[in-house]
């Protein structure tokens, strides 16, 4: 791959749970009709990289495998649905990731094996950044729906494509597999919560796959 490219870091969820999220995203698009991220593969972003020389990129994120190893798997529940704001004008729904004091330190150990500082909340986009009207339209329909369901992430992985290619598809770099049958031990006694509550989001972290 020549030039730059964009990386994309995701956890996928198992695929009874994919297809679920796709049958949620087609009765969207049946209340507000075609959506921008209406087809996109159900997944947890972690961690976007645009727009990097792949010479340089490529390397980095091979050195990860050596922490995220240390990592076990981890069992995430999806607890029914619920949406951010992008300002006045726009909100996205998803599905909701359940927090626990387990999921709170395994994130917590996942984006310090990534080194990842920003703020991160789990959770699984079924409409990304729509308008309020259509939201208004369609929140009332999935603020009813109670889905509960457990699933297994036991791999990281990493998408690539070509940047600033309208066309371009995301393809898999790379997969590492969570090895370890513990969390690493961490002596701090302080811990930054994964919440999963409506707030405003940073729009650029809504990443639209394949």
């Amino acid at each position: 791959m020549k030039g730059y490219a964009d990386y994309l870091i995701i956890l996928s969820p198992t695929e009874d749970v994919c297809k679920q999220i796709e049958t949620y995203k087609q009765r969207a698009a049946d209340i507000i009709g075609h959506y921008d991220s209406e087809h996109s593969k159900a997944h947890i972003s972690i961690k976007p990289m645009p727009r990097r020389k792949p010479y340089m990129a490529e390397p980095e994120l091979a050195g990860l495998k050596t922490n995220v190893k240390q990592l076990p798997s981890v069992t995430l529940v999806i607890d029914g649905f619920d949406f951010f704001n992008h300002g006045e004008e726009y909100r996205t729904v998803y599905a909701k990731i359940q927090s626990s004091a387990f999921t709170t330190q395994w994130f917590k150990a996942l984006k310090k094996s990534l080194n990842i500082k920003d703020y991160l909340v789990p959770h699984i986009t079924i409409a990304r950044n729509i308008h309020k009207d259509d939201f208004d339209k369609l929140w009332p329909h999935f603020r009813k729906i109670k889905w509960v369901q457990d699933f297994e992430v036991n791999k990281l992985t990493i998408l690539q494509r070509e940047a600033l290619n309208t066309f371009a598809h995301w393809e898999v770099l790379m997969e590492i597999t969570f090895e370890a049958r513990h969390l690493p031990d961490d002596p701090s006694p302080k811990t930054t919560p994964i919440k999963t509550v409506t707030g405003n989001y940073n729009a650029n972290q809504q990443i639209k796959l394949f």
